[in-house]
């Protein structure tokens, strides 16, 4: 059975997860990984060093992290599962068949995490005295931790852009360790070392809090961790996107900039090179004590970095075209096995969820919604982004047929059609009419439960 889908008006679906899992990323990977490493790195030197001042800039800064991870974080953390679950439930319903095991360890993992967290924040002014030596255990243990939630986050999502042999054997091992697992989790988990600096040298160059030796000090180790974790990250996304199929690596300037700039391939590339330089810049002031050029630079350095996230994200998610799961399951949540069962017994047949209005009250409109969201919801929306109805302006009522009934071959991006014939006809005069062509005399009957034609 097909799930039922959810129309979003504005965003759209893909749009909607996307959102929420993008700011996710930036509280999980920057604060979550990078931010707290960087402050249980402070209080260790502090410790080693005696310094009190450096301990209580660490204090300082621990609580607004502690705050965005376990108040943010959560919250969008269990949104990206109410959004998928409410409009991708069939892809997450296979993604957890597959990865029941990490998930439901990575769960586990999450909740150690704030179990660890939280004492850390709460009990350093009481072990500070005489348990310091174990309060430092527990701020490591929670980097251990978060690194093991990376661990396997990052097995789950390279799956879905390369699946390996796991389409053929079906073992967990080959769908966990694919090919893009270990430079995606160098990647992610320097990448978030990295934006974690960042973050922090913003606060601290903007806090009032350290002294000015202090503040030279924190400056110069933050520009040298900033600096190389950059670079690590960057060799690291390099070995990631050489292990990306040719096949789908060929997509990235489309997917990042989209069919409407994808001729101007330069802008990537100057933006990429942007972000690197103002990045580098800003860490480089910082690496020399340059306080007034630090704070000038960081806010365009954070703003670009939160760029190179978001075309990260969008790249990891576009580049694989048609598919959800390549050679598995398509974007649309259609799996490659029922596509012969839809063109011979239809989509809405297969529908529990819909229900056909009765002769005469127009039930054309639902079916080619239905079949419409069923299709392309998952990129398109109507009157918002990406709307269909600028992909169709202009177009007559046949060209708009041929384009549902050879979509995959037309644009690489799109799956091909699920659905008989006549659900391809139904659907096409749905488009012809919401795209605010003149209405067709001949548009296709509308489709009843059973694929049929209501007379």
């Amino acid at each position: 059975m097909l799930f039922p889908t959810f129309y979003v008006p504005g965003l759209g679906q893909g749009m909607s997860i996307a959102l929420v899992a993008v700011v996710h990323v930036l509280i999980s990977h920057g604060f979550a990984i990078g931010l707290l490493t960087l402050i249980v790195l402070m209080e260790h030197l502090a410790l080693r060093r005696g310094d009190g001042e450096l301990e209580d800039l660490a204090r300082h800064l621990l609580k607004p992290a502690v705050i965005i991870v376990t108040a943010v974080g959560a919250v969008t953390g269990a949104g990206i599962w109410f959004t998928v679950s409410v409009l991708a439930p069939q892809g997450i319903g296979s993604m957890l068949r597959v990865f029941f095991w990490p998930w439901f360890i990575e769960w586990i993992a999450f909740t150690l995490e704030v179990l660890v967290l939280l004492p850390y924040y709460f009990l350093w002014e009481r072990m500070r005295a005489k348990h310091a030596g174990l309060h430092l255990a527990l701020g490591w243990s929670y980097v251990a931790i978060a690194f093991c939630s990376a661990f396997l986050i990052s097995g789950i999502l390279g799956f879905m852009l390369t699946p390996d042999g796991w389409v053929q054997n079906q073992r967990l091992v080959s769908a966990f360790f694919n090919p893009t697992f270990w430079p995606q989790l160098a990647l992610r988990f320097l990448g978030g070392l990295a934006l974690g600096g960042l973050f922090c040298l913003g606060m601290v160059l903007f806090s009032r809090k350290p002294a000015a030796e202090l503040r030279g000090q924190v400056m110069r180790l933050l520009g040298g961790w900033v600096l190389a974790a950059g670079a690590l990250a960057a060799l690291a996304a390099w070995f990631y996107f050489s292990a990306v199929p040719r096949t789908y690596s060929v997509h990235k300037v489309f997917a990042v900039l989209t069919s409407r700039l994808s001729q101007e391939a330069w802008l990537l590339w100057l933006g990429n090179i942007l972000a690197v330089v103002v990045v580098a810049a800003a860490a480089a002031a910082a690496l020399a004590r340059l306080k007034l050029a630090a704070r000038l630079l960081i806010i365009p350095a954070l703003i670009l970095a939160v760029g190179l996230v978001i075309e990260f994200e969008r790249s990891r998610e576009f580049i694989r075209g048609p598919y959800l799961m390549p050679g598995y399951m398509y974007a649309n949540q259609v799996p490659l096995a029922r596509g012969e069962l839809l063109k011979r017994r239809g989509m809405l047949s297969q529908a529990a969820w819909y229900a056909a209005q009765p002769p005469g009250l127009e039930p054309r409109a639902p079916a080619g919604h239905a079949l419409f969201m069923a299709n392309c919801g998952v990129c398109h929306s109507i009157g918002g982004l990406n709307d269909i109805r600028d992909r169709l302006a202009g177009r007559t009522q046949p060209s708009v047929g041929v384009m549902v009934r050879r979509t995959e071959q037309m644009v690489p991006f799109m799956p091909a059609f699920s659905g008989t014939p006549d659900e391809a006809l139904t659907m096409a005069a749905y488009l012809y009419e919401i795209s605010g062509q003149r209405r067709s005399i001949d548009a296709a009957p509308p489709i009843g439960r059973e694929g049929g034609r209501h007379e």
